[in-house]
């Protein structure tokens, strides 16, 4: 069964190949989506040979045994938009999944999807040995069948919920002869950064550049957001009342690390400064959920053009891109 379990999947993880040169695939981003925008990298393939963890950066942005990279969308309403998972590289459909339910395993247990971790996906053969898995697809939403030859850029089918995973996300391994191959590396031996033989193409690459952490989601409410409806996308509006209770700023970010501080600003007409806090990160995280904000006090808010600023720093080290993000929002 070409869907792996889980422990076969962290032990292929370990034996990322040395891909030697020849008709290795170029590939483009597996998703129609903007990078930074509306779509980010929230996991890298795990290098460490061992029990820890390390992205191709020698950064953090992985987990033990993790074969492929994750790239995430803002939310489950971005999911029912809809985000097409498109063929990164021409090639034969070899396999294809459907059916599994898209429900968070947060709810629904792990053992929910044993031997299904990948959910609704696929995987295509480019020749040479060289195959690409596409994992956690909508249900329903696959539009290529096994045997049928896609070319690169073709819609495979719809972003998901499927399979193992908490959050709506592409999970995209690449394997050569089985084994697996970060694209982010290629052929180099192990060292931080970008291998000398990538298997991105120069444009996808271009647009895929490292972020230690990344704020991914924000928003305005008039009250403490609670974390489902975040997850709903039910906190988009970019509008607050002028009786409204309070002014709360929330966000979300990727990647986070002890020690990491986020600053936040909010101006209101005129450039007024409303309130600013400084947030110290206390521990490692895959995914953080923070909020700051202000009661109203006996007037009602002025009504005008808002400006938030939200900016997230490792420590000792300079702003990554997506760390820092614009919002802008309305009081009437």
């Amino acid at each position: 069964m070409w869907f792996w379990p889980e422990a076969r999947l962290a032990a292929l993880a370990l034996a990322i190949v040395a891909a030697g040169a020849g008709a290795q695939p170029a590939l483009q981003l597996p998703l129609r989506c903007q990078p930074g925008q509306d779509c980010w990298i929230s996991n890298h393939v795990d290098l460490d040979p061992g029990r820890g963890a390390r992205d191709y950066a020698c950064g953090v942005l992985t987990y033990d045994g993790h074969n492929g990279t994750d790239l995430a969308l803002r939310d489950l309403q971005a999911m029912r938009e809809g985000v097409a998972v498109l063929a990164a590289a021409g090639g034969v459909v070899r396999a294809v999944r459907d059916g599994t339910a898209d429900a968070s395993v947060r709810e629904t247990g792990r053992d929910s999807v044993r031997d299904r971790e990948c959910g609704n996906g696929l995987r295509i053969d480019h020749g040479d040995g060289w195959e690409t898995q596409y994992c956690h697809l909508q249900r329903g939403s696959l539009r290529v069948r096994r045997g049928e030859r896609v070319e690169p850029g073709q819609t495979l089918g719809l972003v998901g919920l499927s399979g193992l995973t908490e959050y709506p996300h592409l999970h995209f391994t690449l394997r050569r002869r089985l084994e697996v191959v970060d694209p982010f590396r290629g052929s180099d031996a192990p060292s931080c950064g970008v291998g000398g033989n990538p298997l991105w193409d120069a444009a996808t690459l271009a647009r895929l550049p490292y972020a230690p952490g990344a704020i991914y989601n924000y928003g305005i409410a008039a009250s403490l957001p609670r974390p489902d409806g975040v997850r709903e996308g039910r906190h988009r509006s970019l509008i607050l009342e002028r009786e409204a209770a309070a002014l709360v700023v929330w966000f979300e970010a990727f990647g986070v690390a002890a020690g990491d501080t986020v600053r936040l600003s909010v101006r209101g007409p005129g450039s007024r400064l409303l309130f600013e806090e400084k947030m110290t990160l206390q521990k490692r995280q895959a995914r953080v959920l923070r909020a700051a904000g202000r009661k109203r006090g006996t007037e009602p808010w002025p009504a005008g053009a808002y400006e938030v600023q939200i900016a997230l720093q490792h420590a000792g080290e300079p702003f990554a891109p997506g760390a820092a993000v614009r919002l802008s929002f309305e009081v009437r």
